[in-house]
This record gives structure tokens, C-alpha cells and sequence, in this order.
């Protein structure tokens, strides 16, 4: 009961917190929830960790997967390396500093995928030599998010004096509570609630990735030589290939975006970004059809092919896929909004701007609302 006053009395002492950037992108957030919400579940039936908390802090620290940190490292939670930590590593500079002051890079842990971080952010709390700092934690129950917001900052967690309000608010705002179970149910194993695509690696990654702490080290990021190995080491029976010297793959057929994603060792989020037509990590691809891991340019580069003939059944998007030219690049160029549809056999500009009169014919497919307001219906 103590605890528990301690840890609600320094939250209401909290007066105020600055808005977060991540409530400007609510679709990217609900993608991040989809993403991890199996995984932070199985993790509160494992350990007693809340779900809400541990995605809250996923979402939070890794800004949605976009940081630098969680998209090259997959760690999506901070995690330093530690003096027991012999797995990949990342460098960049955080809050350490030399004997003069001066800023000086913190050694990340580096991990396969994101599961792992989720995994290693449970094992980082419940380890037993840091029992004295969070054993306090789990006598909370993990329907107590306030409690553990607060109690992760009165234990050291984080430095920022706004973190339990931050990620209350990113709790509350997205009804993350709502994964939360009383501690009481059984507790289940790690594999029962992911789905074939997102089971875990059998091994550590520091036991199948072997790269040294050196070829990593570059000033924050990792050597090209070094990422090449973490994206495409495990890309499969994926074949990488260049399109507008821009790295593709062609999809199988049958699989998600996010299934792929996994495979290739890539951020679905930042697949989804990079080809314009994935609405939902869900999107079920085409076989053989064009999926960039770069984001596109605004022109193809070949000097030779500046226009593109269109066939019969083509869209813009793909054409532009076909070309590596970005959707929104391809239609200013051509003059043309999102809705076009290019007649058979015009030439689209893949490079220059076209005059208005030379706009490429085209029809629009028309859309209506099928919406029946059966109130009125007798």
C-alpha cells in the first residue's frame, strides 16, 4: 500500500506534459498497435508486465518505429548494452559523457527483429539483479497502468521528468488499457498468440549474427556493409534487384506486406511508405508484383526511356511502380489527380513536366456512396 501511495502521489504532482508528436500521425499509431499488440499481450501473461505499459513505451521510445535506433537495430525500447550484452551493437550519442563533459556515443543493443526487442524489454526488467529496482513493479497487477507509469520513473527507467504523464496519455488516447488482464489468468507460452509470421528466431541474434561491435560503430549509424547483412541476410527466396538503381524485391504471391516485411528484415511501416499503394499492413500482394525498399525518386533516371506507352489496364501507381518514380511525382508531372486512369497507348512523362495542353488523355473512375439510410426505408 506504500508503494502504491508513493508512486499515485508522485503522479498527481505531475502538473502538466507537451504534446507528443506521434498523436499528429493516428494511422501510423494504430498500424505500431497492430504491429505489437500480440506480442506486448503474450509478454503480461508471461511476466505480469501490463500490455498497455509495454506498448506505450514501444510506441514512445521508438517513435514509432521510425527512430533511428529501432529501424537499424530493432530496439525499440532504449536498451543499452550493458557489461553482460556479447550480441550486435549500435552506437549513437545519448546522455554519456567523457571525464571533460564532452558527449560521447552509448552502446544499443542490436536485435533481429522487433519481437526480440519486446522480449529483451521483459527480460530487462524482470532480471533478478535489478529486482531491487523494479521487483516493486509486479506487486502493482497489471490492470494498474498509472501505478506502473509512475513506478518506472521513481525507479530510474527514464530520466524525463514528463515520462509516466507521456505515456498515460498515449494509454488513455488509444485505449490501450484494454489489452490490460488481471494477473490472475494462466499464463501462457511466448509462440501462443503469434502468428506463424512473427514467431520469434530460434536462436539469439548475437548467436546467428556474428558482426563485430566495430563494423557497426559509425558515428550512430551502421556501416552499409554491415546493414546490408542485417536486412538481407534473412531475405528468403526473395531476390533483390534494382529498379531506377533503387533495391526491389517481387513478392511471391499470397503474402502481406507485413509477412514480407518480416522476411526481408524490413519496417512494414516503412514499406507501406515507400510503395504508395499498401494502405494496411494486411495488403495481400500480387505474384511477382513490385515491392521497393528504398523510397522512390521523383524521376527515372535513364535517359533513354523518358516516356512511358501505356497498356491496357494500367494504373498510374503502376506505372509508377514499374519505374521507381514516386505516385505523387508521376502525376504532377503528367498533370493528372490521384483519381486518373490513362487511356491505352498515351505516353506518360517519366521525367519532365508536361504543358497542359499535352496532359495525357485519361478517364476518372466514378465513385459514389452506397450508404442507405434504411430509416427511410418502409
Amino acid at each position: 500500500m506504500l508503494v502504491r501511495l508513493i508512486v499515485k502521489t508522485f503522479f498527481l504532482s505531475a502538473l502538466c506534459f507537451t504534446p507528443l508528436q506521434i498523436f499528429a500521425n493516428k494511422k501510423l499509431t494504430e498500424n505500431y498497435i497492430s504491429a505489437y499488440k500480440n506480442i506486448a499481450v503474450v509478454e503480461m501473461r508471461r511476466t505480469g508486465i501490463p500490455a498497455s505499459i509495454k506498448l506505450a513505451q514501444g510506441i514512445l521510445e521508438s517513435d514509432l518505429g521510425r527512430s533511428p535506433l529501432a529501424n537499424q537495430a530493432n530496439n525499440h525500447f532504449g536498451i543499452k548494452c550493458g557489461k553482460d550484452w556479447t550480441g550486435n551493437t549500435y552506437f549513437k550519442h545519448d546522455d554519456e559523457t567523457d571525464i571533460e563533459g564532452a558527449s560521447i556515443e552509448s552502446c544499443f543493443r542490436a536485435y533481429i527483429n522487433a519481437e526480440e526487442s519486446y522480449l529483451a524489454h521483459s527480460e530487462f526488467l524482470t532480471l533478478p539483479s535489478k529486482q531491487s529496482r523494479y521487483g516493486f513493479l509486479f506487486d502493482l497487477g497489471t490492470s494498474d497502468y498509472v501505478g506502473w507509469a509512475n513506478g518506472l520513473k521513481f525507479s530510474g527507467y527514464a530520466t524525463d521528468q514528463s515520462y509516466p504523464t507521456k505515456l498515460i496519455r498515449i494509454i488513455e488516447s488509444y485505449r490501450l488499457y484494454e489489452f490490460d488482464e488481471p494477473i490472475s489468468l494462466p499464463k501462457m507460452k511466448v509462440n501462443d498468440l503469434l502468428t506463424e509470421n512473427t514467431k520469434l528466431p530460434e536462436k539469439p541474434y548475437h548467436e546467428k549474427q556474428k558482426e563485430s561491435k566495430a563494423e557497426l560503430h559509425d558515428k550512430g549509424e551502421i556501416k552499409s556493409e554491415s546493414k546490408e547483412k542485417m536486412k538481407y541476410k534473412t531475405s528468403g527466396r526473395y531476390v533483390i534487384s534494382k529498379i531506377n538503381d533503387l533495391k526491389t524485391v517481387r513478392a511471391s504471391g499470397g503474402e502481406s506486406i507485413k509477412e514480407l516485411a518480416i522476411r526481408t528484415g524490413e519496417n512494414v511501416f516503412d514499406l507501406m511508405e515507400y510503395n504508395e499503394g499498401m494502405t494496411s499492413q494486411d495488403h495481400v500482394l500480387q505474384a511477382n508484383e513490385i515491392i521497393y525498399l528504398e523510397k522512390k525518386k521523383k524521376a527515372y533516371q535513364e535517359e533513354d526511356n523518358a516516356f512511358h506507352k501505356v497498356e491496357k489496364g494500367e494504373t498510374m501507381y503502376v506505372i509508377a511502380q514499374k519505374y521507381g518514380v514516386r505516385l505523387e511525382s508521376l502525376l504532377s508531372k503528367n498533370n493528372l489527380g490521384k483519381d486518373a486512369i490513362p487511356l491505352k497507348d498515351e505516353l506518360i512523362s517519366l521525367q519532365k513536366n508536361l504543358s497542359k495542353r499535352d496532359t495525357p488523355k485519361h478517364m476518372f473512375i466514378e465513385k459514389f456512396d452506397s450508404f442507405v439510410d434504411l430509416g427511410e426505408l418502409k
